[in-house]
């Protein structure tokens, strides 16, 4: 028999440890007083710096941030291909660390900002290609597919019921979204006059969405699926 405290060696007729003092429970010792089978210990919760942990991350994103910028530097003379690393690094940090450093931080805010950050990054990269795709293509794509985002994000953490309309719209947008991508490629890149693919997805996404919607409104059908999967 061992102490559960310290773990020190007891013989059979101990009742309390001789080293910590700690009650020892025998199934053929009688417990008077009440006295607690196992000792109270009160562990506090361990306290951490956020912003501590905020810095660290920082830093290490700026590692790589200058080894990049260095190398390029030392071996082209000139900024080639370290902007691409660096353009990746910054939207990487705006999308994922950038909200911990606020106590309660808004997704409806930090989401439009990690498009912002992107459509920065797509002019940089459509001025060193010397491309002409940015306004006819990539920015209406990104603007586009910030406001779905943003729209959706906004309607979930603002109304609490109703979610299957919200999933429902989002995938008939995204639906449309593919047709919008297919149109502005073509017409960008002068691929070809008609709709090919994006028909497919807008398809799927318009029956998955029409389902979550009918879903939502047939309310024993929507009751059956709360049971079953706990959706609202």
């Amino acid at each position: 028999m061992y102490c559960i405290n310290c773990g020190v060696k007891l013989s059979d007729g101990q009742t309390v440890c001789p080293i910590c003092k700690t009650p020892v429970y025998h199934p053929d010792i009688d417990i008077k007083n009440g006295t607690p089978t196992y000792p109270n210990i009160d562990t506090p919760p361990e306290e951490y710096n956020k912003k501590g942990i905020m810095f660290v991350i920082t830093f290490i994103f700026l590692i790589p941030l200058t080894l990049s910028l260095i190398c390029d530097l030392s071996i082209n003379h000139s900024i080639v291909w370290a902007g691409y690393v660096i353009g990746a690094l910054i939207i990487t940090y705006v999308s994922v660390v950038l909200p911990f450093w606020f106590v309660h931080p808004n997704p409806v805010i930090f989401v439009p900002c990690s498009f912002a950050a992107c459509a920065v990054f797509l002019v940089y990269i459509n001025f060193q290609t010397g491309g002409h795709w940015y306004l006819s293509f990539a920015l209406p794509i990104v603007a586009v597919c910030a406001m779905i985002t943003t729209a959706a994000v906004t309607l979930l953490r603002y109304i609490k019921r109703g979610h299957l309309y919200i999933y429902g719209s989002v995938c008939i947008a995204i639906g449309l979204f593919m047709v919008l991508v297919e149109i502005l490629s073509n017409i960008t890149f002068s691929l070809r006059s008609t709709l090919v693919w994006s028909a497919y997805p807008l398809i799927a996404f318009f029956i998955i969405g029409m389902m979550l919607i009918i879903v939502a409104i047939v309310k024993p059908f929507r009751e059956s699926l709360h049971k079953m999967f706990f959706i609202k």
